[in-house]
């Protein structure tokens, strides 16, 4: 069985396009990171990897929230539902109220399509369009109105914020 590590790193040198070795490289040692800093870490059938980080909505601190990533399926699973089905698991194991992703609006702006006008822990280049969110309790973000956010560990580091054409 691959470790997360190794999925990561073989997704994201797969994946080409604005992803080289070194990116791979980079967001594999961010999952390690994450995940021995205490981040929710799944696998998924032995080929799909995904960390939840917690994340606190200043403006609600009592809502259970998480940022999901990195999130990675190895290549030759692509296309197959595999990080479909990893999300639908975490969500069900994390008993979480709010998850938010940053990330391409065609690979998440279907699932994760709430609106809300919670701003990311952490200054970024990506557009507010990118910054996406699903409720997991109907009705979490009702009456949260424009809010900071914050996020303590290795999410924290603004270059894993960045587009990864900033990056490395």
């Amino acid at each position: 069985m691959k470790t997360p590590y190794e999925i990561q790193y073989e997704a994201f040198a797969a994946a080409g396009g604005l992803y080289d070795e070194r990116h791979a490289k980079l967001y594999a040692e961010f999952a390690d990171n994450l995940i021995a800093d205490g981040s929710f870490s799944i696998v998924y059938e032995g080929v799909a990897h995904a960390c939840y980080t917690p994340i606190t909505i200043d403006a609600a601190p009592h809502l259970k929230c998480y940022v999901l990533a990195p999130m990675a399926v190895l290549p030759e699973y692509w296309g197959k539902r595999y990080a479909t089905r990893l999300m639908e698991e975490a969500e069900k194991q994390l008993d979480a109220d709010v998850i938010f992703v940053m990330g391409e609006p065609f690979h998440y702006g279907n699932r994760y399509n709430t609106p809300h006008q919670v701003l990311p822990p952490v200054r970024t280049q990506a557009p507010l369009e990118c910054w996406f969110a699903r409720e997991l309790t109907p009705g979490a973000l009702h009456g949260v109105g424009e809010s900071t956010s914050s996020i303590t560990g290795p999410y924290a580091d603004p270059l894993m914020w960045g587009h990864p054409s900033e990056q490395v």
